[in-house]
């Protein structure tokens, strides 16, 4: 008899370690109840907490704004001279207007230059190419390193030219992180 006791005791001890619920537990709802030594009824969920089945809350994406100064750079021609120049790598659009027309006047000794292209960030180059009766065009281009050579080609081709020929490599203005 105690044995049957005990083996009835270890039964109702293990459900009440299996679900901790020493009374009623109700599955559906997490609810266990039981009564206590005063004769009332004490309910206290015991179901363990369910994950939110809403979206997580979105990843904070921090910006950091990393201040590089602008350099720029410009093209220059003589159009008397059929002479071109550049400069690059100026803090100022004036600035390097400026030094492009003195470069090209002091190789087209000193006809009159006009600045005639610039870059904020990103690289010139320049086409030459024949038209009738000799005389030749100029094809000037400013954009992203690696297509202004292509650019300025194909602007030599789309005014009618033959033989174009790049005159002024790809030269770049790009801002430096120190």
């Amino acid at each position: 008899m105690k044995k049957l006791f005990l083996i009835a005791l270890g039964l109702v001890s293990f459900n009440v370690y299996a679900n901790g619920c020493p009374g009623q537990f109700d599955s559906a709802t997490g609810i266990c109840r039981f009564q206590g030594n005063n004769g009332e009824w004490i309910h206290y969920n015991i179901a363990p907490p369910q994950p939110s089945r809403s979206t997580p809350p979105p990843k904070k994406i921090i910006y950091h704004d990393v201040l590089v100064p602008s350099k720029f750079g410009a093209l220059a021609y003589s159009q008397k001279a059929g002479h071109i120049a550049g400069s690059l790598n100026h803090n100022s659009l004036a600035e390097a207007k400026r030094e492009a027309v003195k470069h090209c006047q002091q190789g087209s000794r000193n006809t009159p230059c006009k600045a005639i292209t610039w870059v904020r960030n990103g690289c010139l180059a320049a086409a030459k190419g024949k038209v009738k009766n000799n005389l030749f065009i100029l094809a000037d281009a400013a954009g992203p390193q690696g297509t202004v050579e292509q650019e300025a080609l194909q602007k030599c081709r789309n005014r009618g030219a033959t033989e174009c020929e790049i005159i002024m490599p790809e030269g770049c203005s790009l801002p430096q992180l120190q």
